[in-house]
Parts: C-alpha cells; sequence; structure tokens
C-alpha cells in the first residue's frame, strides 16, 4: 500500500440515507429476535492488498423483501516498501443492497458507508501517523445459497478503493 490514503467520495445526504437505513436494522426488533447470517471473507483491495475479516448478512424485510443489511470488518495486510514504516489499513462497511434477479442467479447491488483507517508508524516506539476517513462505496455481487451455507463474491468500490471479497456465510 502507498503511504497516502484513499480518498472516499462523501455525498451528503446519499450517506445519511445508507447510514439510516442500516441502523434501522438493529433499531427495529431486537438482534437475538432477528434473523442473520454470519459469516468470514478474504479480500483484495487494489491499494491495500490482502484482508481478513468477519461479515454479517441480515434481511430488513420490514423495509422491503428484498432488501439486505450487510456489515464487514476488514483487516488488511499492506505491503510496506523501503523507509515508509510500518503501515495499518482496515475497513468497517455498513451497505444496503437489494437481491436483483438476473437469471437464475442471486444477485444484488447496493448502497454503503466505510470507515477507514490507516496509520503509519515510523519508529520502535510506533510513533506516526494516522488518519480515519469517511465514505461510500457502491457495492454489488453474487450468493450462491447451499443447505447449509452460503458462499459469496463481492465487489465494493468507493473512492480510490476497489475492493474484492469473497467468503462464506453461515445461517444462524
Amino acid at each position: 500500500m502507498r503511504s497516502r490514503t484513499a480518498q472516499p467520495f462523501i455525498p451528503g445526504g446519499t450517506l445519511v440515507l445508507a447510514f439510516a437505513l442500516t441502523a434501522s436494522s438493529l433499531t427495529t426488533p431486537s438482534l437475538a429476535a432477528q434473523d442473520f447470517d454470519i459469516g468470514a471473507q478474504l479480500s483484495f483491495g487494489n491499494d491495500s492488498q490482502l484482508g481478513i475479516g468477519p461479515r454479517v448478512l441480515t434481511p430488513l424485510t420490514s423495509v422491503h423483501p428484498r432488501l439486505h443489511a450487510v456489515y464487514s470488518f476488514d483487516y488488511f495486510f499492506p505491503d510496506s516498501r523501503g523507509d515508509d514504516g510500518d503501515l495499518d489499513y482496515w475497513e468497517i462497511a455498513g451497505s444496503v443492497v437489494r437481491d436483483v434477479r438476473v437469471r437464475k442467479m442471486k444477485s444484488y447491488v447496493g448502497l454503503g458507508a466505510v470507515i477507514a483507517r490507516s496509520s503509519v508508524a515510523e519508529n520502535i516506539a510506533r510513533q506516526g501517523s494516522s488518519r480515519t476517513t469517511l465514505g461510500l462505496n457502491l457495492v454489488g455481487g453474487l450468493r450462491f445459497p447451499e443447505s447449509e451455507y452460503t458462499p459469496f463474491v463481492e465487489a465494493r468500490a468507493g473512492g480510490r478503493q476497489l475492493v474484492l471479497a469473497g467468503g462464506v456465510l453461515l445461517p444462524r
């Protein structure tokens, strides 16, 4: 990863709407009463390299039967080049996606918000600089439901960072 951080595109009203819809899934019935899938994902960012983290998918049937909220955390392992210091980068994303039928595939598209944190530790005392940014993601992907698990692939684009992710969701 280069020492500069990606600058996400932040449109005001759309970002507030994305946060409101994802937050509505947490404020409707209690989380224990909700149906959700949890799993793990492996990600690759064009600027941050390989990442890994958990993922949660929950339906938003109280809003629309084809809407889902997707929450993910990715801890990336960026390539430290030369004297850049020790680079750390992670993202937390929350998206609202809508199922879209394309022939017989289970595809989805959506919009989400992302919080990205990058830091560079320049010496052994881990003194350096850090930066947290808030941005907007466009999301699209495919789910392949099986009887006991659901593999998925996804692309998230926001600012200068394109993330390709794949993994497995397990029903609760």
